[in-house]
């Protein structure tokens, strides 16, 4: 294809230049890395009393916290096939497939196209 006008060049050159400048700055600003933020003195003196406490407790006063300490949530849950919303899903699939067959084997003949 041929570009004759030269307006049309012109639009060729600056999107060509917008997207070479497009693809060259994300990898000119992946190179900048944020510098870590020191800890403020608050955070440092929760920490250092935090340490201090466990260092002080017991082993049964562990054992204690240990069994004390709220029990992870269960990851074993149902499938989500066998939820209602899972079947209601695979219900609504199974509806639109078959619509899909049926209106692709009745439309042959209710279509009136010369191309046909």
């Amino acid at each position: 294809m041929k570009v004759r006008s030269s307006w049309a060049r012109m639009l060729v050159g600056v999107l060509a230049l917008a997207f070479g400048l497009a693809m060259a700055a994300p990898p000119a600003v992946a190179g900048q890395l944020p510098s870590p933020k020191p800890a403020s003195p608050a955070e440092a003196t929760l920490t250092a009393a935090a340490g201090a406490r466990v260092a002080a407790m017991t082993p049964a006063e562990v054992q204690a916290a240990v069994q004390a300490a709220p029990a992870a949530p269960s990851t074993s849950s149902p499938s989500f096939f066998k939820t209602g919303k899972g079947v209601a899903v695979l219900v609504l699939i199974a509806g639109g497939v078959g619509f899909a067959a049926y209106s692709a084997v009745h439309d042959r003949d209710a279509v009136k196209s010369p191309i046909r």
